[in-house]
């Protein structure tokens, strides 16, 4: 039944194209018949007829209304055929692309694959449309909501397991990923990466997160692990907002000391308190509108030392608004959706070259067959070395850097609900290097020193 309705839906498809030349021949071959002046009535008939596919109809014949839904019908067949070598010259231009060595082929209906998209080198984005385009070094998958993208990443699952896959999900975590070929990432965690890596602590600091979602869950989890720079710092991190979902689902929060963690789930209850805080986070998820009122408020009722830090996607029109002595924004859409951000290369290169050091040195299993906790644990230490390189760049000590590392590692492994034992185990997410750096053996400090002497 499907061949013999697609046989028929060709049929129709051929009598579409031809018709406006059959009517032009009815309508013109009469006509030139009569004219006793015309050597060769039917080519003449023939000839206007297919200019009728230009929209233009011949000289001294009356336009009937058979002769204009022609004239017409061709236009409209004309237009088809070029939108038909349009898309076929676009999937000329994708299968050359191809052959490049990082061709890239973007899906997704969200704002941010646009943003993606055109951040690409031309000569290897892909657009990807209805239509799946195989082949590609890596697919970029950024659907409007988590469901949509699973679903394609199943549907075209044969044809993505040999590529490199980036996922955007908002409600799963990269480390819980076991294929070393796919790689899952949200907005949320590239606009805590760009925020701490552009604005970094530079001494103790009492910070306030206020509005605590997706994006204010990210800050605090990569503030937790990139803003150390002494062992004994005692920085202070306010959540005001519900953070209970994010207390379910890290139970190991009471392991960050001597940096501490004070949630207010009630919120904002008194503005002027806010005046003792270094440092006052807007990160709403609701973005500018919802930032902009909580903005007003703080800004009408307290007497701040430091400007504001607003989430604002969209733009810096809050800076303009209420003026940029008294407000940061951060997490511009072009920036936080850019390819430098998504696909992250410098530090997955630099936590893979990290690796193979370490393999080289005692031994493990390649980067290409590592789990996604353990790829995640290698890109927070390249993370960390920005602060690594500028804690240098001020003279402490190797020792110290070492264990600002270690001390980064088991956060980490905390953060993601890792136990000390003395035994360690995989699989119940135990382990025996969870301990401060002074009692870790002889061996194992060495290795942190000479990891980071190595980068030194």
């Amino acid at each position: 039944m499907k061949k013999q309705l697609k046989k028929i839906s060709g049929y129709i498809k051929y009598f579409y194209m031809i018709a406006p030349f059959l009517v032009g021949i009815y309508c013109y071959y009469p006509v030139y018949l009569e004219q006793t002046d015309r050597r060769y009535p039917l080519l003449d008939a023939i000839y206007d007829s297919l200019k009728l596919y230009s929209g233009t109809t011949a000289n001294g014949v009356e336009i009937g209304w058979l002769l204009q839904i022609g004239r017409y019908l061709a236009l409209a067949v004309m237009l088809h055929i070029l939108v038909a070598v349009f898309n076929r010259t676009a999937d000329v231009i994708n299968r050359l692309k191809l052959c490049t060595a990082d061709s890239t082929a973007v899906y997704g209906d969200s704002e941010y694959a646009g943003y993606l998209y055109g951040s690409l080198p031309a000569s290897q984005r892909i657009r990807g449309g209805d239509k799946f385009i195989g082949g590609a070094f890596r697919y970029l998958l950024m659907f409007s909501d988590d469901e949509k993208a699973l679903a394609f990443f199943h549907e075209h699952y044969e044809q993505l397991r040999n590529a490199d896959v980036y996922i955007m999900l908002n409600g799963v975590s990269g480390t819980s990923i076991g294929s070393p070929r796919v790689t899952v990432f949200s907005i949320a965690e590239n606009c805590a990466r760009q925020y701490w890596r552009e604005y970094p602590v530079e001494s103790e600091e009492r910070i306030a997160l206020i509005g605590f979602g997706d994006i204010g869950s990210n800050l605090l989890l990569y503030g937790l692990q990139v803003n150390l720079i002494d062992p004994a710092q005692h920085m202070e991190y306010h959540v005001f907002g519900d953070g209970s979902a994010f207390r379910r689902e890290h139970t190991e929060l009471g392991e960050m000391a001597p940096d501490e963690i004070e949630f207010h789930d009630e919120g904002i209850t008194d503005y002027r308190a806010m005046e003792g805080f270094d440092r006052i986070i807007l990160c709403g998820d609701g973005g500018a509108g919802q930032n902009i009122r909580t903005l007003g408020r703080l800004l009408a009722s307290a007497a701040l030392k430091h400007p504001v830090h607003v989430y604002a996607p969209n733009g810096d029109i809050v800076s303009d608004l209420f003026g940029k002595e008294r407000v940061v924004c951060f997490g511009m859409a072009e920036e936080i959706a850019s390819a430098d951000m998504i696909l992250n290369q410098r530090s997955m290169e630099a936590a893979r070259r990290q690796h193979e050091d370490y393999v080289s040195r005692y031994g493990g299993i390649p980067w290409e067959e590592l789990d996604g906790f353990t790829r995640g644990s290698n890109v927070s230490s390249a993370d960390y070395m920005y602060v690594t390189e500028r804690l240098l760049g001020k003279g402490v000590r190797v020792e110290t850097l070492a264990e600002l590392e270690h001390i980064r590692w088991c956060r980490y492994h905390y953060l993601n609900n890792w136990r000390y034992a003395s035994v360690t185990d995989k699989s119940r997410r135990l382990h025996n290097c969870l301990l401060p750096f002074a009692e870790l053996s002889e061996e194992e400090q060495r290795k942190d020193i000479e990891a980071i002497a190595s980068k030194a």
